[in-house]
């Protein structure tokens, strides 16, 4: 026999009465103290005219590890595993996917809210899911269409629209109805959660029941689809209810006012995952149930629980982890008693009580506060100072064994800042051992939080991608658009960590990486390419080297050399190389024919030249031989003798 709506709302309202967190249970007040530790409204004010002063040990502590973890966090690179050699690419794709759409929905900004929560009362809490809105759009247009336009005009224009026409004799109005979906992701209050106690292995997902309190007006309900009956059986809440979550607001917490109208008045709903046997089978099944006072508002079956909780200083087999607070809160009593203690004992030795005689001196010059002032009296014996005794050397000796004791218990963080500038003037090999050895206890702290926040952040984003978002989608990544149908992807449970790293560690891995770039760089202009370093792997160290630095997404500045638009440009350049390479050819080989034209006319100008030189050598000999026999025969006919 299956269960009823009244019986399934009796036993979720058992459930919430009993899970932890729930009213003035033991968590719900712990939650309520450490709102209150760390605003500094507890312990409360003295009696008048005593010291109201209050140690801010807890929220100090909780900045002052904020300011460590938060950079190690960010720096933190979560990657899903792949399942064999053919998914290591779709599997370093999902991975880029997810980390994309958590930046674009500011996840690490929920992460850090949840740290903060985390690190005070002990977890953090953050919901990964999909919003649903209806998107209503109402066109108008002249009445007297004919088919075909009106045919055009009522087709969607976008993704899941629903459209409706209303003609009248004035005019054909058109409604469009879009449904839009929204990956979300929230950190939520921790005093807004309840789970099961005693349940588990600290595994949301083994829980039998998980919920969250939530407040909407009349309004918002009825929008939802909730009949007004429903609501009107559903009492009226104040945001002071929940004095947890009241407390978070400190000084300004709510008076318990209420809306005026109607239809603005808050109302309790829990919204609850919850195992039900409906059938009586012995076989649960997880359902998403909504309850508002006794009523049952909504109930659906559920894939999954879309909430994650992590914290700095997890328990073993529990959901609940151990925070600041609860380690801190005797220091920071003890510390506010002293401080206490020791303002007073200040006023006591700058205003000390006095003895006088009655009668012998002027009360109203004795008590009027005025600062050297005159006091009449009737003999000099009638004021008699009474004896104090100053405390401030035993106040400091204890406020400093308090904060010894502070830092034992959550490490040196507190006392980070001095440590670094006392270890400005030691030798750099010390001061990174010193460094190192204070920043222990935070690294500790962030991979914890990490294994237990962020990387189950990714595992839920691919979980609701892949359920809730099948059809191609977009993003940029590695500095190119790329698409992907997370509805093909195969289900991930495994993820690894490459952690961030503490100041001392990055300040380290930068001087290294920068060590390797250079020294790729050298090997690339000495030949080495393809040898001992290629494109791919300077790029790697380039990535490494900005995430290092904690700047934007390596591929602000850089291009991936296996990305398609570095192939183009690859291919571009070993074209132009090409076509350089062959211009080079040509000329060197038009200059080697120049070369051996200007050889061959060389040769032929020396070969011309000795022509005209032999000629004309031939021509001096031709002449000095005529010359000689002229002046022969000019010898002969002067010996001769002249005839009578």
């Amino acid at each position: 026999m299956r269960l009823t709506d009244a019986e399934i709302a009796a036993i979720v309202c058992r459930e919430i009465s009993q899970a932890q967190g729930y009213d003035t249970d033991v968590l719900a007040t712990k939650r309520q103290a450490s709102q209150d530790y760390y605003n500094g409204l507890l312990p409360a004010a003295p009696a008048a005219g005593r010291s109201s002063i209050v140690s801010m040990d807890v929220a100090d502590s909780v900045h002052a590890l904020m300011a460590q973890i938060a950079p190690i966090i960010k720096s933190t690179i979560v990657e899903f595993d792949s399942k064999s050699e053919e998914d290591e690419k779709q599997a370093q794709l999902e991975s880029d996917f997810v980390r994309t759409r958590i930046e674009e929905e500011d996840g690490y900004e929920v992460v850090f809210s949840a740290v903060h929560d985390a690190l005070l009362v002990g977890n953090g809490w953050i919901k990964v899911y999909v919003d649903e809105e209806e998107e209503v759009t109402e066109e108008v247009y002249p009445s007297g269409l004919d088919m075909v336009q009106q045919y055009v005009l009522t087709q969607p224009t976008a993704p899941e629209q629903e459209v409706t026409a209303v003609e009248s004799a004035e005019k054909f109005t058109v409604t469009r109805t879009t449904k839009k979906r929204e990956l979300e992701i929230d950190a939520i209050p921790p005093a807004n959660m309840l789970f099961s106690a005693g349940h588990g292995n600290g595994d949301l997902d083994d829980q039998r029941f998980v919920a969250e309190l939530k407040l909407y007006t009349a309004s918002q309900l009825r929008d939802m689809g909730i009949s007004q009956a429903k609501i009107d059986a559903i009492p009226d809440a104040l945001e002071s209810d929940n004095q947890a979550l009241n407390a978070i607001q400190g000084i300004y917490r709510d008076d318990g006012s209420q809306a005026v109208q109607e239809a603005e008045r808050l109302k309790k709903v829990y919204c609850c995952y919850i195992r039900l046997d409906l059938s009586g089978n012995n076989k649960s099944q997880l359902y998403y149930v909504w309850i508002g006072g006794e009523t049952l508002l909504k109930k659906e079956p559920a894939d999954y629980v879309p909430y994650l909780t992590g914290s700095a200083i997890p328990t073993p087999h529990r959901v609940q982890g151990t925070g600041v607070f609860d380690l801190l809160k005797s220091i920071q009593d003890g510390k506010t008693a002293i401080l206490r203690a020791y303002m007073d004992n200040l006023s006591v030795m700058n205003q000390s009580r006095l003895g006088v005689v009655e009668g012998m001196v002027n009360m109203s010059d004795l008590t009027n506060g005025r600062i050297n002032g005159v006091v009449r009296m009737r003999s000099p014996d009638a004021i008699l100072p009474l004896p104090s005794a100053d405390i401030g050397p035993q106040a400091m000796a204890g406020l400093s064994y308090l904060d010894q004791v502070r830092v034992q218990r959550i490490g040196a963080s507190l006392d980070l800042n001095e440590l670094q500038a006392q270890l400005m003037s030691a030798s750099a090999t010390a001061a990174a051992g010193q460094l190192g050895q204070v920043e222990k206890m935070s690294g500790w702290y962030a991979t914890n939080l990490v294994e237990t926040l962020v990387k189950p952040l990714f595992l839920m984003v691919h979980k609701v991608l892949r359920k809730e978002f099948p059809g191609q989608q977009g993003a940029k990544m590695r500095g190119s658009w790329q698409q992907t149908d997370p509805g093909q992807w195969q289900d991930r449970e495994v993820a690894s960590v490459l952690m961030g790293m503490t100041t001392q560690e990055k300040a380290s891995r930068i001087n290294a990486l920068s060590q390797v770039i250079t020294a790729q760089n050298q090997m690339l202009q000495a030949g080495g390419a393809g040898v001992l370093v290629d494109n791919s792997r300077l790029y790697n160290s380039m990535c490494d080297w900005i995430r290092a630095n904690d700047l934007k997404a390596p591929d602000e500045y850089l291009i991936d050399p296996t990305s398609e638009p570095a192939k183009q440009a690859q291919q571009a350049q070993a074209k132009q190389q090409q076509e350089q390479q062959a211009k080079m050819e040509a000329l060197q080989k038009e200059m080697v024919q120049m070369q051996h034209q200007f050889e061959l006319l060389k040769q032929q100008k020396d070969l011309e030249y000795k022509v005209w030189s032999d000629q004309l050598d031939a021509e001096v000999e031709e002449a000095k031989i005529t010359s000689s026999a002229v002046i022969e025969v000019k010898k002969i006919n002067n010996a001769a003798p002249t005839k009578q």
